[in-house]
């Protein structure tokens, strides 16, 4: 996995300027520790319902999803080990672990694109998806996320679990819909 340094920069809010030396040097180091406790994995499944997972309700996700005929459900994780050293950062350097969390954000980000790559391979002619849109955007509940990790058996497949408040453990991970529609001709 590669995680980009200009990602990285944008997630520690550098709004388009460069690291200074110090800085880079921490980015640096810490996104070898975090390469060395990257464990990532993803699952995903295709359903012919777009609202598989409900939210017909959700004003929101019904117009997201409008001219969709058929939906993926994802989700991706970086694995458990990164929270463990971001925890074991924090407790030493709260610094590290600010640029450490920066980095995760770039991870998870990055391998949920690489899991978008793969399922626009698997489209039929005259497919296409539209934008990944998760529970708690909008107006669509993060409750959504119970129904689609049991059809993605989430847990077993990635080791992705969520908390009675709906929080995904590991942290850095992603859940979401992104619906199929067919491509109009020009």
């Amino acid at each position: 996995m590669t995680i980009d340094e200009r990602e990285i920069c944008r997630y520690l809010r550098l709004q388009g300027r460069a690291p200074g030396a110090a800085l880079e040097e921490r980015i640096k180091a810490m996104r070898e520790a975090a390469l060395r406790a990257i464990r990532p994995a993803r699952v995903w499944r295709r359903f012919d319902d777009p609202f598989v997972v409900g939210g017909a309700d959700s004003k929101t996700l019904k117009r997201h999803l409008a001219e969709c005929h058929a939906a993926y459900l994802v989700c991706t994780t970086i694995g458990a080990e990164f929270d463990t050293l971001q925890r074991r950062t924090a407790a030493t350097s709260p610094a590290d672990a600010f640029v450490l969390q920066a980095i995760g954000a770039a991870a998870i980000e990055e391998w949920t694109d690489e899991a978008e790559r793969e399922i626009r391979r698997e489209l039929k002619e005259g497919e296409t998806l539209v934008s990944r849109y998760s529970p708690g955007y909008g107006d669509w509940p993060l409750e959504a996320q119970r129904r689609l990790f049991e059809l993605l058996d989430a847990p077993r497949k990635v080791g992705v679990s969520l908390t009675d408040s709906l929080l995904m453990v590991p942290s850095k991970s992603v859940s979401a819909i992104i619906g199929v529609k067919t491509e109009v001709s020009q």
